[in-house]
């Protein structure tokens, strides 16, 4: 007689009980989850590593000056001084 699919037995996962099953399941879980926290650290490190490279170069020029402080006073107009000086005053006496 000619013998089918369907005639032949069951095996694997028909077989396999429940706890089995979700026993199998976390299995699952954890090599799915560690897997990703993996991919995932290595991800921050190698941006971690690409900005230390990348990183502009700090230098005295490229920082902003303190608030209030003014370099060379010598090149601007003292009138312009004097009218930014009352403008500023008035808007903070408002």
């Amino acid at each position: 007689m000619h013998e089918s699919f369907i005639d032949y037995p069951r095996q694997g996962v028909y077989d396999m009980d429940i706890s089995a099953m979700l026993l199998e399941a976390f299995k699952l879980l954890i090599i799915g989850m560690g897997f990703v926290y993996l991919l995932l650290g290595i991800m921050v490190g190698a941006v971690n590593l690409l900005a230390r490279f990348a990183a502009e170069p700090t230098s005295a020029q490229s920082q902003p000056n303190a608030v209030g402080h003014v370099p060379h006073t010598a090149d601007l107009d003292p009138q312009l001084v004097a009218a930014i000086s009352t403008a500023v005053h008035q808007h903070r006496r408002q």
